[in-house]
């Protein structure tokens, strides 16, 4: 999410304390730290490196002769090897000061997206006599935390995706009332059209999925496959943008309409579980910080699906309730999740996540309500946009 600070760093290593946090990447596979250390993703890495960062401190860099250049932007002394009797060496020496180190490691690999660093790896660390600990909090702290810079452009982005939507439905209605039958794909490009005239990015095009096609979570309309939208159907509309320029983060929601005036029951009862489980998790987490209680993720994940599960719907709701949003759509913070990977990373001030709670009746529709959350510095929770959905879009009234 920002730049390179060692000072920030180590401030954050001696508030958890840790002795050093231990950055190493062969080949790309560590994504996060190639991006905390702004390590340019088209650069030449074929071979093992280390990057060592103690809690205070001159850091280390421990690099192959063939590429020993490829992290002379930062700071610190280098160590150049040259064969893996000398790198093992070199770890030693790096090492000596330190009890514990911070790495991209989950145990029990609880928490796969940190799991970057393989098994061997984190053998040879402890072999020298180092606790390796998860750098889970410390990937979030550093990362995910928002900059006002960022929070400001991304205001207006969440507003404007509340606005597209309630435009998308009233695209629909207008076409329907002049005897046109819309399908999903087209309704598909006309928030793809808005998203263009507002010079917003997105990496895949918005959900239009109507009825069955609802009630699965990742679908997408195409050209070639798609539903025409027509009376009686019911519809769900999941968007997601950020303004269309570097390390902006994103907005992204869902929400759902029926194609008629009156709303059947059966609809009706769906949505009012699923509203209800995304406000008893946001109610959750804003209670805790307003008496200053640490919550992490799986906590919120919880909240949602005690209440779905208690309604008889757990097993329709197959996936997590949230994703942490940074410059990445489902970003290197805490998720709301108990279901996929028990998430035990801390929900922290400056960070964002969805909360997305969904009911999917295979075969006959599904029902998903995402708001996205911000906790800002000083602690208070609030959800992003201009508006929640409380009810189903009565499409044509």
């Amino acid at each position: 999410m920002s730049r390179f600070n060692l000072e920030k760093i180590q401030s954050i290593l001696r508030s958890m304390d840790f002795d050093a946090w231990l950055l190493y990447d062969f080949r790309g596979m560590n994504d996060l730290a190639l991006s905390i250390l702004g390590v340019p993703k088209e650069s030449h890495l074929t071979r093992r490196f280390f990057y060592v960062i103690p809690k205070q401190g001159e850091p280390t860099k421990i690099v192959m002769g063939i590429e020993a250049m490829n992290l002379d932007h930062l700071p610190g002394k280098r160590l150049v090897y040259s064969n893996h009797t000398s790198l093992l060496e070199h770890l030693k020496d790096a090492l000596k000061p330190f009890k514990n180190v911070a790495m991209e490691y989950s145990p029990m690999n609880a928490i796969p997206y940190v799991s970057k660093v393989d098994a061997g790896t984190i053998e040879v660390i402890k072999s020298l006599g180092l606790e390796v600990k998860s750098s889970a909090d410390l990937i979030s702290m550093f990362n995910a935390i928002w900059s006002e810079e960022q929070l400001g452009e991304n205001k207006p982005v969440a507003a404007a995706l509340t606005e597209i939507v309630h435009k998308a439905f009233s695209y629909i209605k207008e076409n329907t009332e002049r005897n046109i039958t819309l399908n999903e794909y087209q309704v598909q490009q006309f928030i793809m059209n808005e998203f263009k005239e507002r010079n917003y990015f997105t990496d895949f095009p918005p959900i239009v999925g109507v009825n069955e096609n609802a009630a699965n979570p990742h679908y997408e309309p195409t050209l070639e496959v798609n539903k025409p939208i027509n009376k009686g159907d019911f519809v769900l509309i999941d968007l997601w943008a950020r303004v269309d320029k570097p390390n902006t983060v994103w907005s992204d929601i869902t929400w759902v309409g029926y194609m008629g005036s009156d709303i059947p029951e059966k609809y009706i009862k769906i949505f009012n579980i699923v509203a209800e489980a995304r406000d008893a998790a946001f109610e959750l987490i804003k209670s805790r910080y307003e008496n200053k209680q640490e919550v992490r993720g799986y906590e919120g994940d919880d909240a949602a699906r005690n209440v779905i599960e208690k309604a008889g719907y757990g097993k329709y709701f197959i996936h997590r309730t949230g994703h942490s949003i940074t410059v990445d759509l489902h970003g290197s913070g805490a998720h709301l999740d108990n279901y996929e990977t028990r998430d035990e990373r801390l929900l922290l001030p400056g960070t964002s996540f969805s909360i997305e709670p969904g009911i999917y009746l295979t075969g006959d529709f599904g029902v998903r309500s995402e708001i996205d959350v911000y906790i800002s510095k000083d602690g208070k929770v609030t959800a992003t946009g201009t508006e929640i959905q409380k009810e189903i879009i009565p499409i044509l009234k």
